[in-house]
């Protein structure tokens, strides 16, 4: 089968390998999409500070179930499935309080163990969520990046009727507004700096997308929100700039 292994920053070979063995708990996924993070776009600039190379990509997957190996019942030959991509020890404080994802151990496929850029992906059971057979595969290699917002959403509690700013119209950013407005958000206001990504968050729900190249950010959240200002404030980009933006800006008892 064909693997892709980036060998160093900006540099891709295509390698004729070995379809992978199962071991017992597994399933092995025949690769049928692949979305690329912006994550994988510092691996492939050579600035991930946490990856070493050479290093397979891949890890907002989806693909159908060819094989299933013994002591897995949940899972069956056939299934549409995507997959979680932490590698966690299971054994560590926050893996057995319900915190895996702050695994003193955790390693994330793609980037500090092997991701799913091949033809076929062994992977623990455990890992593998079965997706509906309505949602296309494009939709399903959605889902990883989507559960990022789902989870954001819900750290904050109910935000039904709530007027609320998302900062960074990317990917991560405008998935948020568009599960914010699913959950009942009564105005979402998003910025960027990007034209065309403010035209597609609008597109995608926004209330309100502004440019903060051209309009003051605080002047802006009293446009659209008045001088109650937002419930809540999200930073989707992460930088000095916006990280001093939401914490001045939003209610101060928010």
């Amino acid at each position: 089968m064909l693997q892709s292994v980036m060998v160093s920053p900006g540099k891709i070979e295509f390698r004729e390998v070995e379809k992978p063995e199962l071991k017992s708990g597994q399933v092995l996924i025949k690769v049928m999409r692949i979305g690329i993070c912006g994550s994988d776009i510092h691996v492939n600039h050579g600035k991930h500070p946490f990856t070493k190379y050479p290093v397979t990509q891949g890890h907002e997957v989806s693909g159908k179930i060819v094989e299933v190996a013994k002591g897995v019942e949940h899972l069956k030959v056939g299934q549409k499935v995507t997959i979680e991509p932490q590698v966690v020890c299971g054994k560590c404080h926050p893996c057995r309080t319900g915190k895996y994802n702050l695994c003193e151990e955790l390693k994330v496929m793609g980037f500090q163990t092997v991701g799913a850029g091949s033809e076929y992906f062994a992977i623990d059971a455990k890992n593998v969520t079965p997706v509906p057979d309505h949602l296309s595969y494009d939709e399903a290699a959605m889902i990883e990046p989507l559960a990022v917002t789902v989870h954001a959403a819900n750290r904050v509690g109910d935000v039904k009727d709530k007027d609320i700013v998302v900062i960074g119209a990317g990917p991560i950013g405008i998935l948020l507004v568009q599960t914010l407005k699913a959950k009942g958000a009564r105005k979402v206001m998003v910025t960027d700096i990007s034209c065309y990504r403010l035209e597609l968050a609008l597109k995608c729900g926004a209330d309100f997308a502004v440019n903060t190249k051209n309009e003051d950010f605080a002047e802006a959240v009293l446009r659209c929100f008045g001088p109650d200002k937002a419930d809540i404030i999200y930073d989707c980009a992460g930088n000095n700039i916006t990280i001093g933006q939401a914490i001045r800006h939003s209610r101060k008892e928010a």
